[in-house]
């Protein structure tokens, strides 16, 4: 990994009292995927979402097929899920399934337990309770979103008209989508697409490095995009020609 001063031992990022070790946790645990560049952005953002865009950026960046509506789906169940009681969560009503959607939260949940072993293996430079499902997501509400997003709903409708979440929604976004943006990955709407998105959005020739987790770009990290949801292999049929 591209740490300063090269990749630290486990002992040290386990038991070090050394001042600044903290500090060079977070850098080791954005350098595993490969967001050492979107540190200060990160930073900026208020716990507990700290961990979700981590994820998100890194997640959109694998995956070519996520969409902005996609990210508006996700952004707007954690914002919406904030002191939502839990028997609201329960009596919740979807229109129908969408085979998408689930997809796309088991991939949530499956890069939610990736990023807690990785947060452990660094030392926790990030609190363990901010990555716990309840703070961050709820599968029924992420399918409403998901649907609502898909139907071109405003961000005031997709956070139920709350406006500090629509100052929060804004806000994320724009750290995912400029942190995408470092790594040569718009995030375009569906409507959008054209068949020329095809492929790795040229970023081959990205700067960034690969990873010693398997998870890379290139290589080692394509089980992630053949099985994850957002493979073309998965798409509904209308959108396998893209």
């Amino acid at each position: 990994m591209n740490i300063p001063g090269g990749t630290p031992s486990l002992r040290q990022l386990w038991l070090s009292q050394e001042p600044g070790i903290q500090a060079q946790r977070l850098d080791t645990l954005l350098a595993c995927f490969d967001l050492s560049s979107s540190r200060e952005e990160l930073q900026a953002v208020e716990r507990p979402f700290q961990a979700l865009c981590c994820l998100l950026v890194y997640l959109f960046v694998q995956v070519d097929t996520l969409c902005l509506e996609d990210l508006h789906a996700f952004i707007a169940q954690a914002l919406c899920l904030q002191g939502k009681p839990t028997m609201e969560l329960a009596d919740l009503q979807l229109d129908h399934i969408d085979p998408r959607a689930v997809q796309l939260a088991t991939l949530l949940v499956r890069g939610l337990t990736t990023l807690v072993l990785v947060n452990g293996a660094c030392g926790s430079p990030w609190e363990m309770a901010d990555f716990m499902p309840w703070h961050l997501f709820d599968g029924k509400l992420f399918h409403q979103k998901y649907l609502q997003s898909e139907k071109g709903y405003t961000a005031e409708v997709l956070v139920e008209q709350n406006r500090s979440h629509v100052t929060r929604f804004h806000t994320l976004k724009s750290v995912v989508c400029k942190a995408c943006g470092k790594e040569s990955r718009p995030i375009v709407s569906r409507r959008h697409w054209r068949p020329h998105h095809a492929g790795r959005w040229g970023r081959q020739g990205s700067s960034s490095h690969g990873t010693s987790s398997g998870y890379s770009r290139s290589g080692h990290g394509q089980h992630w995009r053949d099985q994850g949801p957002g493979s073309r292999q998965y798409e509904p049929d209308q959108w396998r020609r893209y």
